[in-house]
C-alpha cells in the first residue's frame, strides 16, 4: 500500500491534514489540542509503517506499547470513534491519497479497526492495558 499511495509525502499530508480537522472538532479537540507536531510527526512514522515501509514508528516511537499508552484513560465514546473515522477519511481527500474504490475501501476498513482498537484500549485501566501484548500489524489489500 505504501507504493500505492506515493510515499511518505502523503501520508505526512494525510497525518497533517488529519491533525488540523481534529484539533478544529467540537467533539475531538479536546484529545489532539496538546499534541502539536509530535502528533503529526508520530502519525506519519505510524502511517508508513502500517501501509507497509520500515519499522521506524516501532523502534523509534514506542510501537503497540506508544499507542496503548496514548490512548489509556480517554474513555473514547462511540460517537467520538466514528467521528475520528469520518474526520480520518475526510483528511485522505485533502490529502490527495489514491481515489480508486480498491484502495479507499481497504483505508476505510482499516481506519475503522484501529479506530474500534483505541476505543476499546481507552476504556481500560492502564494495569488491563499492560497485560495486553500486541503488534501493529501492517495494512495489507
Amino acid at each position: 500500500m505504501y507504493e500505492h499511495v506515493g510515499g511518505e509525502e502523503p501520508l505526512r499530508r494525510l497525518a497533517e491534514a488529519f491533525h488540523r480537522a481534529a484539533v478544529a472538532d467540537p467533539l475531538l479537540g479536546r484529545m489532539f489540542r496538546y499534541t502539536g507536531d509530535a502528533h503529526v510527526r508520530n502519525l506519519t512514522a505510524y502511517f508508513v509503517e502500517v501501509f507497509g515501509h520500515g519499522d521506524a514508528f516501532s523502534t523509534g516511537v514506542g510501537g503497540f506499547e506508544y499507542v496503548k499508552k496514548m490512548h489509556a484513560d480517554l474513555r473514547i465514546s462511540d460517537e467520538q470513534r466514528d467521528r475520528f473515522v469520518e474526520l480520518m477519511l475526510a483528511a485522505a481527500d485533502e490529502a490527495g491519497l489514491p481515489g480508486d474504490a480498491r484502495f479507499r475501501d481497504r483505508f476505510a476498513e482499516q481506519v475503522r479497526r484501529a479506530a474500534a482498537i483505541t476505543t476499546r484500549a481507552s476504556r481500560l485501566t492502564q494495569e488491563e492495558l499492560d497485560s495486553r501484548h500486541g503488534t501493529l500489524g501492517r495494512w495489507t489489500w
